[in-house]
């Protein structure tokens, strides 16, 4: 028996989701409370589902929106009854690259494997907002400073990211599914966002602000980006990251929606802004791409 928990622990610790923190607990509440790895993550299944309605009650209590990145391993852990294994399986079928199912055991059943296991509630949340953006949180305006926009916001997890330290975001982007799971990520963390379905090739759909910070990561639409300064208040600042033109790359997106050298610089100039942070080089998922931290110093015109 103890060679088998040695082994679990072993295993568990090895997977490259655990030292990544990408550890979800699919144990009931009341079993994570009692022993989890450090840095898990708990969204509770049902105990012992049927093994056919495993994918469909992930689909309800794990949505994409409440993972890590796909490109990003992903450590599974349940009680046996509830099907690590094929647990593991569904979010793979997602186009997840690398996940584990593990069946990890209640301790109250006295089936608790060596080391360090923590208690209480966990972590609260394994998605992260955009990688630009965590980087260089300490950039931004306070919240009072006023509110936020972001374009081209997706599913809305930076939104509300900023939300939950206080910021009043609205977001913006065309695919209305998109913005549904958004919705849902806000009412998971009690939090409020405004987000608007509009099509952001028409400039004109944009909100005037103006705005204590704008935010637009991984999409190029060089009309919107010629008018992010003027929507920005005297101080505010402009974050954007998105992809960029490199010497032999020929994927996603088409070249019209790569960005040329320096051309961030080149949008947000001096003397009206000041450059915080520029970068150019690649995503975590392999392409090109160039970022921005821009401050405005002066008054818009």
């Amino acid at each position: 028996m103890a060679a088998d928990k040695d082994d679990l622990w072993e295993t568990m610790t090895a997977h490259p989701g655990f030292g990544a923190g990408n550890v979800l607990d699919l144990r009931p509440a009341a079993a994570f409370r009692r022993g989890h790895p450090p840095g898990a993550v708990n969204l509770p299944l049902p105990d012992n589902p049927d093994r056919d309605a495993v994918p469909a009650l992930l689909e309800t209590a794990v949505p994409s929106i409440f993972l890590p990145p796909r490109h990003e391993p992903l450590l599974v852990l349940a009680l046996p009854g509830q099907h690590p294994g094929e647990c593991a399986a569904a979010l793979a079928a997602r186009g997840r690259e690398d996940v584990l199912g593990l069946a990890f055991p209640d301790p109250a059943a006295g089936g608790v494997a060596p080391g360090p296991l923590a208690t209480g509630s966990g972590r609260d949340m394994l998605w992260r907002p955009d990688p630009w953006l965590l980087t260089h949180q300490n950039l931004l305006p306070p919240p009072a400073a006023g509110p936020v926009l972001d374009l081209g916001c997706g599913s809305g997890r930076s939104a509300v990211w900023l939300a939950l330290r206080g910021y009043r975001v609205v977001g913006i982007d065309r695919d209305p599914e998109a913005l549904a799971l958004g919705a849902r990520l806000a009412e998971a963390c009690a939090v409020r966002c405004d987000f608007r379905e509009a099509d952001l090739r028409r400039p004109e759909a944009v909100p005037a602000g103006p705005f204590a910070a704008v935010l637009d990561f991984r999409y190029l639409e060089r009309d919107l980006l010629a008018i992010i300064p003027r929507l920005l208040v005297r101080g505010g600042t402009a974050l954007v990251r998105t992809f960029r033109d490199a010497p032999g790359y020929g994927g996603h997106p088409h070249p019209r929606h790569r960005l040329a050298p320096y051309e961030l610089l080149r949008a947000f100039p001096r003397p009206g802004f000041e450059a915080l942070a520029h970068e150019e080089s690649f995503d975590p998922d392999g392409r090109p791409a160039a970022g921005i931290v821009a401050r405005r110093t002066h008054a818009p015109l």
